[in-house]
C-alpha cells in the first residue's frame, strides 16, 4: 500500500513522457509504475506491473542487475544517481537512460522499498549544435572517443573550464562529459558487435578501452549483458 506522498508522485508521473517511474517493496514486488514503465516492461497497463517482480518482466540478466542495484540502495541508504543505461526498444532501436534510485522508508526510518526514476535521453547529442562551444566538445568526443581523451581535453576544445563544461553538458544533453565519451564508445561497440565478426578484444581496442576485460565490464554495466551474449542475441 502506497502512502499518500508517494501516491501524489505517482499521479504526477503517470503520463509524463520519456520518464519511467516505479516503486518496489523490499521483497522485490512492484507496488506502482507509470505508463512509460509499463511500455518498457512489455505490458499494456501500469496496473499490470503491480505485484510482479523484475524476473517476471525482464530478461534474467537485466533482472539480476536491477535486483543488485535495489539491494545496494536498500542496504547502504545511498542513492543511485544518474546511472547511464542502455536498452533495446521493441522496435530494435537503442535507448539511452539516466536512472536514479532512492531508498523508501516508513515514519520510523525502516526501509520498505525502492523508488526509481529513469529519464529517456531521446534528445540526440546533436542538440548541442546551437551551443557552439559545447558542440565543439561533442565533436571532439565523437571523433576521438577511441583515444584516452579526458574531460580537460573536451573543455579545452570548448574553450571552457571543466566546471563550465560539466554544467553545460548536463543541462543541454543530460549527460556528463565522461558519460558522453562512454556513450560514443559503447555505440561503436554495439555497431561492431552486430555488423562485424571482429574478436571482442579487437572491438574493445577500437572503442578506446584498455583491454577486453574493461570493455566487457563497462558494456555489461550499461547494456545489461556481456558483449558475446549481446552479439548472439542481436546479430541480424
Amino acid at each position: 500500500m502506497l502512502d499518500r506522498s508517494l501516491e501524489a508522485v505517482t499521479d504526477v508521473l503517470a503520463t509524463t513522457p520519456n520518464v519511467m517511474f516505479c516503486a518496489k517493496a523490499v521483497t522485490g514486488e512492484y507496488l506502482a509504475a507509470n505508463h512509460a514503465f509499463a511500455e518498457r516492461a512489455g505490458v499494456a497497463r501500469a496496473g499490470d506491473v503491480v505485484g510482479r517482480t523484475a524476473r517476471d518482466l525482464f530478461p534474467a540478466e537485466l533482472a539480476e542487475r536491477y535486483e543488485a542495484q535495489d539491494q545496494r540502495v536498500i542496504e547502504t541508504g545511498r542513492m543511485l544517481t544518474n546511472e547511464l543505461e542502455l536498452i533495446t526498444r521493441r522496435d530494435r532501436s537503442v535507448g539511452w537512460f539516466l536512472t536514479s534510485k532512492s531508498r523508501w522508508t516508513d515514519d520510523a526510518g525502516a526501509a520498505v522499498g525502492v523508488v526509481s526514476v529513469s529519464v529517456d535521453l531521446r534528445t540526440p547529442v546533436d542538440a548541442a549544435a546551437p551551443h557552439a562551444q559545447l558542440a565543439a566538445a561533442v565533436e571532439v568526443a565523437r571523433r576521438r572517443f577511441a583515444e584516452q581523451i579526458g574531460v580537460a581535453d573536451l573543455a579545452a576544445a570548448a574553450a571552457m573550464s571543466v566546471a563550465q563544461l560539466e554544467r553545460t553538458a548536463r543541462r543541454v544533453l543530460g549527460l556528463s562529459p565522461k558519460q558522453l565519451v562512454m556513450r560514443f564508445r559503447l555505440e561503436e561497440g554495439l555497431r561492431l558487435l552486430t555488423t562485424t565478426e571482429l574478436p571482442i578484444a579487437e572491438v574493445a581496442h577500437r572503442c578506446g578501452f584498455y583491454d577486453q576485460s574493461a570493455f566487457s565490464r563497462h558494456f555489461r554495466a550499461v547494456v545489461g549483458s556481456p558483449p558475446a551474449a549481446y552479439r548472439t542475441a542481436h546479430r541480424h
